[in-house]
């Protein structure tokens, strides 16, 4: 079995450990069908499980306890899960990982408290753990809310900068990803400087997977991409296409947005002028300041991290 195979096989593990814990952890419908019914939904839902993914690699490298990984890994995906029901509230979405959305299936107040006992049973998950894993955990929560309003507020404003999109895309997710790769490592042996060159690994990374995100909006499938394309340019989001465009030459900018355009003369337009070009240089920049933080790791410790960064970044998870 080669090296890549053995990668996958250990990471399709840690992924199927992960649903079972999910599924064990399910609360019993019986209490309250209204309450628990969409937490069951959400708990056997087809996520990738990438930030568990994480957590569990950053601790493999540092010997971190399994028992402790896997309560911290199931907290990380119950706070994602809890801030996805609620966002596909805030941008109506109906589809996720090719399944009703909670609140389409029931309804928002239903979905809204759905995503608060999510949130509840991440905190349960934690308990256990060291009282600074818990700390950050809940710095990072309300980091991922704040990203969150920011992105409702830079809707359709178009006077959103550079640095106000990286400090809300930041915040709403490279933070949760340096989050994740720095706590598997300090429930570890890792030292406070390796744990912080690890949190730079995941922020940057995630900074590059929020960015890509939004230039596979445009230049890529659907069926690769397992959703529909343009929704950000029929909702006027300030993705970084935008600003790149509007930064670049924002008169020619103004006046393309003056029509009613097609999907395929957005494509045009962001080829044309040099704006694909410009946003894959900033991919590739944050993906280099990821692999900084991740050099300043011993070599031993940090293959399989290196292995996940292409992973996601490749959307091959």
């Amino acid at each position: 079995m080669s090296a890549t195979n053995s990668f996958d096989e250990h990471i399709q593990f840690i992924q199927s450990q992960t649903n079972k814990a999910l599924v064990k952890i399910s609360p019993k419908s019986s209490i309250s069908s209204y309450f628990y019914d969409p937490i069951n939904f959400v708990l056997k839902g087809k996520g990738k499980r990438l930030r568990p993914v994480l957590v569990h690699l950053s601790g493999q490298a540092y010997d971190a306890q399994p028992d402790d990984l896997m309560k911290l890994g199931i907290a990380v995906e119950l706070l994602h899960n809890f801030s996805l029901v609620h966002d596909d509230i805030m941008d109506n979405d109906s589809m996720r990982h090719g399944q009703s959305t909670v609140h389409h299936k029931w309804d928002i107040p239903t979905a809204i408290l759905a995503g608060d006992g999510l949130f509840t049973l991440a905190q349960l998950s934690l308990v256990g753990l060291n009282g600074y894993v818990s700390q950050r955990f809940n710095e990072v929560a309300l980091e991922v809310c704040e990203g969150q309003g920011m992105d409702k507020e830079f809707e359709k404003n178009h006077s959103i900068e550079m640095d106000d999109y990286i400090q809300m895309i930041g915040k709403k997710t490279a933070c949760f990803l340096g989050m994740c790769s720095e706590l598997g490592a300090i429930l570890g042996t890792a030292s406070r400087e390796e744990a912080e060159n690890l949190y730079k690994f995941g922020y940057f990374l995630g900074l590059a997977f929020q960015i890509k995100d939004d230039y596979l909006e445009i230049f890529s499938n659907e069926e690769s991409m397992g959703k529909s394309l343009g929704s950000d340019i029929d909702g006027d989001k300030q993705t970084i296409l935008a600003l790149v465009a509007r930064k670049i030459d924002a008169k020619a900018w103004t006046d393309f947005l003056k029509k009613q355009r097609s999907f395929d003369e957005y494509k045009d337009y962001f080829k044309t002028s040099g704006v694909k070009i410009e946003v894959e240089k900033l991919i590739e920049l944050n993906v280099e300041k990821a692999i900084a933080g991740l050099n300043m790791v011993p070599v031993n410790k940090s293959t399989h991290l290196h292995k996940y960064a292409k992973l996601i970044l490749n959307r091959e998870f």
